[in-house]
Parts: structure tokens; sequence; C-alpha cells
């Protein structure tokens, strides 16, 4: 499970689904467990509140950068998962559409079961199912709608479909977004390349991702439970330990190189940031471990940046340049 290189190729062909990872029923079962952990009842409250606030703060990025307020405006997400936050949020001002590769069932239904099985497999739509049963998505949705100020949160507009080969005009969103999908992505340059197609003139786009190379980076979700056990710190890079990590999904293992290079290439003046948040703990581990010889090929900045945030205005003259 070695990291990819900076100079790494990008596989082409047909997009990977992030729920193409066979955990087999017992790695399943534990999976459910560890996001009953993360995503329970217990924690509504206080994970969409610290959504909304990341979100409201995406807002006011999108907005500076548009000169005007986020509102009356054609949307597009990209990779909305089950939550559908932003979606919901954005979609009380705006129109709002969302793409997954795979069927997100907003409710329980015969209809979407079936289609669920027919993309997603059946430990995934057994996974959705017991979401459904469970009351997790419903509890979610009555949380989100309450901090929202409505009264229940409406069908979202959510069509599958490859963002590779996305079936809309050119020239049709005023902005595009995505939270944590791109890390999934099997080809995100052909994804770059049509989002710089589908949005507007003067359109933005803004990307969050994941990054491959912090310590949550492999998608174990003992990790991100809080409940890693003796599991060491950034096992995924190192070869003793790689063969104990879970990956709940498909990740592109991709540095923050491959990053800049992706959406720089099609996209010039993109802004790229890594986020880093180093605590005491990680650096007192990697200050540890670098004294004895690992993880010497990777910056301080790819292994303490839990994520990657990508922002572009498309020029108005490039219309005129088409």
């Amino acid at each position: 499970m070695s990291s990819t290189s900076s100079g790494g190729r990008v596989p082409a062909g047909p997009q990977s689904s992030y729920v193409k990872t066979n955990l087999g029923l017992v790695g399943t079962l534990k999976e459910f467990r560890n996001l009953f952990v993360i995503w329970g009842p217990h924690r509504n409250a206080t994970r969409i509140r610290r959504d909304l606030e990341d979100v409201r703060a995406h807002e006011l990025e999108i907005s500076a950068l548009l000169g005007a307020p986020v509102a009356g405006l054609k949307l597009l997400e990209i990779g909305p998962g089950q939550q559908l936050t932003q979606l919901a949020y954005f979609g009380t001002k705006n129109e709002v559409v969302g793409i997954d590769l795979d069927v997100v069932m907003q409710r329980l239904n015969l209809r979407g079961c079936l289609r669920t099985l027919k993309q997603n497999g059946w430990l995934r739509t057994c996974k959705t199912v017991g979401r459904k049963l469970a009351r997790i998505d419903a509890h979610a949705r009555k949380e989100l709608a309450l901090q929202l100020g409505l009264q229940t949160i409406p069908n979202l507009r959510v069509l599958q479909m490859d963002a590779t080969k996305m079936f809309f005009p050119d020239n049709q969103f005023d902005v595009v977004f995505s939270l944590c999908t791109f890390e999934h992505l099997s080809n995100p340059a052909a994804v770059v390349s049509e989002i710089r197609r589908v949005l507007k003139p003067g359109g933005i786009m803004f990307i969050g991702l994941h990054l491959y190379t912090c310590d949550g980076g492999c998608h174990d979700t003992r990790i991100l439970a809080g409940q890693r056990g003796d599991l060491p710190y950034w096992a995924h890079l190192r070869p003793e330990h790689e063969h104990k990590i879970r990956p709940n999904s498909y990740v592109n293992r991709l540095r923050l190189a491959d990053w800049v290079r992706i959406f720089q290439s099609d996209m010039p003046g993109c802004k790229v940031e890594a986020l880093c948040d180093a605590s005491e703990l990680f650096r007192r581990e990697l200050s540890k471990l670098r004294s004895q010889g690992e993880l010497m090929d990777y910056s301080d900045e790819e292994l303490f940046a839990h994520g990657v945030k990508a922002i572009w205005r498309k020029t108005l003259q490039e219309r005129l340049d088409a």
C-alpha cells in the first residue's frame, strides 16, 4: 500500500466507485460499528453544527471570489454522499444538484434498494439499509432541518453520474464544489477538466479533500472513530505496518504535489492549499519516527495536513476564447 510519488500517474479509464473496496461481511459489520460511533444520533447535534460552520466558511470564501452573495445561483456538488448536508444548506437559497457514481437513497423504499443493489452490490446495500433501519440518516436529517430552521429536509436532486463524463452542457453552473470526495476518484484530472467545462465564465470551483499522507488518509474507520488501539501512526506509509490497515473505501493515494499538478495544469492560477493541524502528539510521534529514520521521504506539511483546499475562478474571457 505504498504511496504514489509526486510524479505518479493518475489512472485513466472509467471512474472507480467509492464503494468498490470489498471488506467482506465481517469487515463491513465492523465498519458499520465504527461509523455508528462517528455518525450515530448521539453525535448528530455537534457534528452537524461543525459541518454547517465549515460550509458557511466555504460560502464566505466563494462569495468573496464571486463578489456577490451565494444566492439565486446554479450549484453543482460532486459526490454528496448519504448525508447531503452541503446540498441542503445551499439549496435553501440556490438551485442545486448533486452527482454521485453510486446510488444515493434518500429514503428507504423498495425501488431504491433494488437500484442500490444493482449498482453498489449487496454489502453496500446492507450497509445502506442498515443505516436507514437504525434511523441514523433519519435522525441526521431531522437535526439538520432543525439547525437550518426548516420543517423538514426536502428530497434533493441527486443524479447518478460519472464525474469524468458529465451529461451537462458547457457553461452551466455558477459554482461547482466537492468535499471529501476527490481522494476517492481514480481519475481526478478528468473530473477537473469536466468541472472547467461545465463552469460558467466567472464561475467558482471549490474543492476540499482528505490528504492520503495524513495519519487518517488511509480511511481506516478505527482511526476516524478514535478507536485505533495499538495501530501505529501513519501505518499506511510504513511498509512494516501497512498490512494492519483496513481501508473502508478506495483511495487514490495521491500526494500534495500530485494535487497541485492536477489542479494547476488544467486551471492556471488555481490556489491549492494544505490544511495543517499539527497537534503536540503528532509532532512528538513524528520526531520519534524521524529519529529512527522513518518517513524521511515525506515533508512535515504532507504528514500534518489533514486536507487540501483548491479554489479557482474561471475567467470571463474563456467563453470568448472558446
